[in-house]
């Protein structure tokens, strides 16, 4: 991880409220279709992460701001790495799904 990663990383919960309120960015659950479909943030888009093929057609444009969200299972620094690869340039992990809304004490 870059120094720039470092000071770039938001929580699930920061990367909710830029998606919502930036016009060209999108949320991404790269959990399994299973763990989607139980529970999963309203507006995010489902890429599990055994078929990152399925990005290039689910996500309009590789210049679009992607926040990356996955599991403790899943990954989500993996996956931003392997997207990288194929192109995406401003993609981001953005945490765990099972730390949004955690209130911290």
């Amino acid at each position: 991880m870059s120094l720039f990663d470092r000071q770039e990383k938001k929580t699930i919960n920061e990367a909710i409220n830029i998606v919502r309120t930036t016009k060209n960015a999108v949320l991404v659950d790269v959990r399994s279709k299973e763990d989607y479909d139980k529970h999963h943030v309203a507006g995010a888009i489902s890429i599990p992460y055994n078929r990152l093929d399925l990005a290039e057609h689910r996500i309009r444009s590789k210049d679009l701001l992607v926040y990356v969200y996955g599991s403790y299972y899943h990954k989500p620094r993996a996956i931003v790495k392997k997207l990288r690869k194929t192109g995406f340039t401003n993609i981001h992990a953005c945490g765990y799904f099972e730390e949004h809304n955690v209130n911290p004490s």
